[in-house]
């Protein structure tokens, strides 16, 4: 009896579909913060984790961050760095959360921008998830797929 579906094509579907949903959650974080930039850097701001220097340099670099990271998960350019930066960007996301859970903040996520819900627990998971989904497609993409898009200099 053949098989329908080998291990390797499955994986390759899971890892399609956990890459656009990323993507997807990437995109809808980015393009508000894009539009209301210095709505954002006041959100960076209210988690207390940096200073005003280190502020602005967040609250104008990861908007564009995640734009590109989204970008790439949805085209299937660079998968292997998105994905790595996609996990990066959840670890960072998922430590915020937590201290500000952690100090008892009393303030607004902003993770899709100045109307996002306070934070709270299911604002952790939701990071948490992020991350995991990453780490899960990154290790999916190393082990299985990455063979095949990644060219030789023979061929």
């Amino acid at each position: 009896m053949k098989k329908i579906f080998s291990r390797r094509s499955l994986m390759g579907r899971f890892e399609c579909i956990v890459r656009l949903v990323l993507g997807c959650i990437f995109l809808a974080g980015a393009l508000p913060k894009i539009r209301q930039p210095y709505d954002f850097l006041d959100d960076v701001y209210r988690y207390e984790l940096v200073g005003p220097k280190v502020g602005m340099l967040v609250a104008m670099a990861l908007p564009w961050t995640e734009l590109l990271v989204g970008i790439c998960l949805l085209g299937s350019v660079f998968v292997g760095g998105a994905l790595l930066v996609s996990a990066g960007l959840g670890a960072i996301f998922t430590l915020a959360v937590s201290w500000a859970l952690f100090q008892g903040l009393d303030i607004g996520c902003g993770c899709f921008g100045a109307s996002s819900h306070k934070i709270n627990s299911w604002t952790l998971m939701r990071a948490i998830l992020v991350l995991f989904l990453s780490v899960v497609a990154l290790l999916i993409w190393l082990l299985y797929l990455r063979r095949n898009t990644v060219l030789s200099p023979l061929d």
